[in-house]
């Protein structure tokens, strides 16, 4: 029963890895008859199961159907299960397949809600009546916007927020700095200053703007006025305002006898972040399929300016 149990793992993996006997055969240094060998019934050689493991990405134990029960090296298998169709559709250094793109993002979209889920213990799965995997199918299926699957833990040591909301799904993990979430923030005139600007209606039509365009666009500011609607009086303000934000820096080039100032544009994905961040803060979630909160100190442990 041993030995057909690893056949039909070492068969399961090979087909998600979408690879052949023979293929697999090469990779671990054996025949090709061999790896249909054991798929028919026998077993590897001892000392071929650490390259078999290996070789999928997984804890041996899971060569024998097992769970494995030593995480020591969790965050490797973690990496390489991410990064399983990456490495599969490699089209040149650093680019990849579109499709292969999606798998990896789909496969770590469901590792964050297992990180949630994790983050509830085990044991509280027994007294809800339903399994884990009832709770996780349902965490991570692509819910709608009619019916968004919200999740959100606040503990001592940190929290988490997430949405699976169809047009928005996003998933944040923010561990509690040693000496306090203030100590790492903006100072308060700062944070002023940043939400006075997005508070700018020029300034955040502006930036929707920049954000359509390709990365280190450069522009004048009469190109700025016509394609943002912007009035001349108000762009010098406005320029100004987005290169201490760092979205743009301006340089001069001399052109038919004359000084010209241009713009260049830097993308920042932390913008995405603050605007879907924004809509949980501006109308919080009603609803949570997993919510724990168990903090009982304050978010900020002085009250005074950061």
């Amino acid at each position: 029963m041993q030995e057909f149990s690893i056949g039909v793992q070492i068969s399961e993996l090979r087909k998600a890895k979408n690879i052949t006997q023979e293929a697999l055969a090469r990779a671990i240094g054996v025949s090709g008859q061999a790896v249909s060998k054991w798929e028919s019934g026998g077993s590897p050689d001892i000392a071929l199961l650490p390259a078999l493991a290996d070789f999928f990405g997984v804890a041996i134990d899971r060569l024998f159907g097992r769970e494995a029960g030593n995480y020591e090296n969790i965050e490797m298998s973690v990496r390489h299960y991410i990064a399983e169709p990456l490495d599969a559709n490699e089209t040149r250094p650093g680019e990849w397949a579109e499709d292969a793109m999606e798998a990896a993002f789909e496969r770590a979209w469901r590792l964050c809600w297992a990180v949630m889920l994790g983050m509830m213990g085990t044991k509280v799965f027994d007294k809800v009546g339903v399994t884990f995997m009832q709770i996780f199918e349902e965490m991570t299926k692509k819910g709608d916007d009619d019916d968004p699957v919200y999740g959100h833990i606040l503990y001592e040591k940190g929290m988490m927020l997430s949405s699976t909301k169809q047009k928005l799904p996003y998933f944040l993990l923010m561990p509690e700095p040693p000496k306090g979430w203030e100590t790492a923030l903006f100072p308060q005139e700062e944070c002023r200053k940043a939400f006075a600007a997005l508070g700018d209606g020029d300034v955040l039509n502006a930036l929707f703007f920049l954000h359509a365009k390709e990365k280190n666009s450069k522009f004048s500011a009469k190109y700025f006025t016509k394609n943002t609607g912007i009035t001349e009086e108000n762009a010098p303000r406005v320029l100004e305002m987005l290169i201490e934000m760092k979205f743009l820096k301006s340089t001069f080039i001399e052109l038919d006898d004359t000084r010209q100032e241009i713009y260049e544009f830097t993308p920042r994905d932390c913008f995405l972040g603050v605007l879907a961040l924004m809509q949980a803060f501006n109308a919080p979630p009603q609803m949570m399929i997993i919510q724990g909160d168990s903090r009982k100190k304050p978010l900020f442990t002085t009250g005074g300016n950061i």
